[in-house]
């Protein structure tokens, strides 16, 4: 059976072609009664309308790109779903494209975005190649950068201060009395992304601050998973490594593997060992869990970013959105129930 076509619908309408095309726009010339007819016969006959052809005619797709790193990771989950909230109030689709932190998928993914025509882009950096941000400059479409961006970035973001995010974590530390502070970073072949060392930077620069030693060897490489936080205290453990009584970790999955492992381990997170997160999960707040945590406001950043974005497709001014965003510290169990005065070996 072959597809129905406006050329069908404007035969039994017996109208023009321009006449049916022309009823699917709701503030065009037709009468009011011509286009009720039009549209009955197209739905009886279950027309649907090709925006994508009709969009490419206008030199239009009505398409965004979003590029981001990990599609498992809950807060890219979060990320995604308010952009493509965000674009259909405006009318635009938005396409995805994941990298795996892998700088020659993202370059792929990059040109892949290109070739299906979007308007423009919105991305969250891989820093390990700079091809990809040329191949989006050479074609001459809006890009906003999101989450993070490392000091030679000069372009459109609006990213978290990852600064501010360790140094509120080292703050709280101080606060409750802590004396030792071990960073549970990603992947060492990761932590150099800037995120990263920006929350190392902020940590060390407060416990300084309050006179509390912090170094290199106070920092293990985890990675960003529940397996690998829960794998690495094991192996503080296990290694005699510290003594602490306080750990910040690179995200909240890593922060409940450090949970788990605990328990296992006949050790009570929140009275024997300050705990911190960052993200703000949602699954933080349960009561199981009750992990403190650094929030970031996703969903306003993505608004910001996607709203941008789009502004700068209809309304090109060349001008650029550069905006740094607040970290918040939610305190639950897993630091307002620390007692101190006990290190953990």
């Amino acid at each position: 059976m072959k597809n129905v076509t406006i050329k069908d619908i404007a035969n039994i309408a017996g109208v023009s072609e321009t006449t049916v095309s022309l009823s699917f726009q709701p503030d065009s010339r037709i009468s009011q009664a011509t286009r009720e007819r039009v549209l009955k016969i197209a739905d009886d006959l279950r027309y649907v309308r090709n925006s994508v052809a009709q969009n490419l005619r206008g030199g239009r797709t009505k398409t965004i790109g979003f590029i981001v790193n990990d599609i498992n990771n809950y807060i890219y989950h979060i990320m995604s779903r308010v952009a493509a909230q965000i674009g259909s109030q405006y009318g635009f689709q938005v396409l995805y494209a994941e990298t795996d932190w892998d700088p020659a998928k993202t370059i792929e993914a990059t040109k892949t975005m290109l070739a299906k025509q979007v308007e423009g882009l919105m991305l969250s950096l891989s820093e390990k190649e700079e091809v990809s941000l040329d191949l989006i400059r050479h074609a001459k479409i809006p890009y906003v950068v999101i989450d993070t961006i490392p000091h030679s970035y000069k372009g459109s973001y609006v990213v978290n201060d990852g600064v501010k995010t360790g140094k509120i974590a080292g703050n709280h530390f101080a606060e409750l009395g802590c004396r030792r502070v071990a960073f549970f970073n990603a992947s060492k072949e990761m932590a150099t992304f800037s995120a990263f060392t920006q929350q190392l930077e902020g940590l060390k620069s407060s416990l300084n601050s309050f006179g509390i030693a912090f170094d290199d060897n106070d920092v293990y490489y985890a990675g960003l998973s529940v397996e690998e936080g829960s794998r690495t205290f094991s192996n503080l453990l296990s290694q005699g490594r510290g003594p602490y009584d306080a750990i910040l970790c690179v995200n909240d999955y890593v922060a409940y593997g450090v949970m788990q492992s605990a328990e296992k381990n006949g050790i009570k997170v929140g009275s024997d060992l300050a705990l911190i997160g960052i993200d703000n999960l949602e699954f933080s707040v349960l009561d199981r869990i009750s992990l403190s945590s650094i929030a970031i406001d996703y969903h306003k950043m993505t608004t910001l970013a996607v709203s941008k974005l789009i502004g700068s497709i209809e309304a090109p001014n060349g001008k650029l959105i550069q905006k740094t965003l607040a970290p918040k510290l939610i305190a639950r169990d897993s630091t307002k129930s620390f007692k101190g005065g006990k290190l953990l070996n």
